[in-house]
């Protein structure tokens, strides 16, 4: 059997929401309006970084907000569109590290370690650029990463592998402590294919110090750092810690 190597996410999209269906989007999104509540609680309009197949952006708008999804994967959109039929969910395709010309948003978000993806510190600091590029003046900026904590507990030689409907895949993840580089790598069969999709994904595990360091140079105002999915200090015993930047007020 042969393989056929793939971009991120290219032959991962059709499937993505079957590998991803043990998360609970609905309580991603309620910890979200939560954070709204405490830091922007008229905030409606909302970007969605890093969207994928729109599972956040769906769970949002669900609970009144007005969503734009935004990815670079063409793939992942495809999928997202698909499922947005009947909704006034929109999806558009661009790149985290250039954002110009979207919004004005009330805030973005960037879920699920999204800016792990982010591998050189120059490109965390254009998404930062980008985001408040497309935030209203005051606006709210709500990302989370993974710690190494996580990293070293789940991924440092983590192999799994399932079938589904249609399809197998097998996911072998490792984490180089020394790089701090977490590598996931698919491998993707479709039934009656003689052909195996791979493709690689790499996460750049950043500590929350390095993260804090960015934020603090760039023109937004860190409000604060949680733990994964509560109002508690995220520190580098955190799996996952959500920033909470506020953008500069108007200048008068």
């Amino acid at each position: 059997m042969g393989s056929a190597a793939q971009s991120p996410y290219q032959g991962l999209a059709p499937i993505y929401d079957y590998v991803m269906a043990h998360v609970d989007y609905g309580a991603w999104a309620a910890y979200i309006h939560a954070l709204f509540a405490r830091f922007a609680p008229d905030a409606i309009r909302v970007a969605d970084l890093a969207c994928g197949t729109g599972n956040a952006s769906f769970a949002l708008h669900r609970l009144g907000y007005e969503v734009t999804g935004v990815d670079r994967s063409e793939a992942m959109l495809r999928v997202a569109r698909t499922k947005a039929a009947g909704t006034d969910v929109e999806f558009v395709q661009q790149d985290l590290r250039q954002l110009a010309g979207l919004g004005p948003f009330d805030a973005a978000i960037c879920l699920y370690d999204s800016v792990n993806y982010l591998l050189a510190p120059t490109d965390l600091d254009a998404a930062l650029r980008g985001a408040e590029a497309i935030v209203q003046p005051s606006g709210l900026f709500v990302f989370d990463i993974c710690t190494e904590r996580n990293s070293l507990r789940y991924f440092r030689n983590m192999r799994d592998s399932e079938r589904g409907p249609g399809f197998s895949y097998e996911r072998h993840s490792i984490y180089d402590p020394d790089k701090r580089l977490q590598s996931n790598h698919f491998r993707i069969r479709r039934d009656g294919s003689g052909v195996a999709l791979e493709e690689t994904h790499v996460q750049r595990i950043y500590s929350v110090a390095a993260i804090a360091a960015r934020v603090e140079a760039s023109a937004w105002d860190l409000l604060a750092l949680f733990d994964g999915f509560t109002f508690d200090k995220g520190t580098e015993e955190s799996d996952r810690v959500h920033f909470v930047l506020r953008a500069p007020r108007a200048e008068k």
